[in-house]
């Protein structure tokens, strides 16, 4: 019996630090500010509750440094926008110009969501990381 109760204690404890690692994850947010995201990070507004994650930079073309470009090029990043049990995938561009179907801005739940910056800023042709990228957004 203590073996069966001593197992238990183990497994709870396991399962409270993982639910704590993910929330660490997790920031809260408030609207109106700017506010950074990495990548798998997830923002979650003080207001409603809605939660924004940062999945990926699908697309890094912008001109590296000290490089001359025909076109300067654009990052893309695809987010997952979750609220009341429904989840929407949008992206934000930094330069829309080329391509209709992207924007600088998407709504969601009734919010505007914004990007402002997308960091590093490429210094080689040299991809860069998923991990070190991190991306300035802002909800109203």
């Amino acid at each position: 019996m203590k073996k069966i109760i001593f197992s238990i204690a183990i497994l709870a404890s396991f399962l409270v630090a993982c639910n704590k690692s993910d929330n660490s994850n997790t920031k809260t947010v408030q609207l109106n500010e700017i506010f950074s995201l990495k990548v798998n990070q997830t923002a979650e507004l003080d207001t409603d509750g809605m939660k924004i994650t940062l999945l990926e930079i699908t697309e890094d073309s912008r001109c590296p440094t000290n490089v001359q470009c025909i076109w300067a090029g654009r990052v893309v990043a695809e987010f997952k926008v979750e609220m009341n049990g429904e989840t929407l995938i949008k992206t934000l561009t930094d330069n829309p110009e080329n391509d209709p179907s992207l924007s600088t801005t998407f709504t969601a739940f009734g919010h505007l969501v914004k990007l402002e910056e997308v960091t590093p800023y490429p210094e080689t042709t040299t991809s860069i990381p998923q991990k070190d990228y991190v991306v300035k957004i802002e909800i109203e």
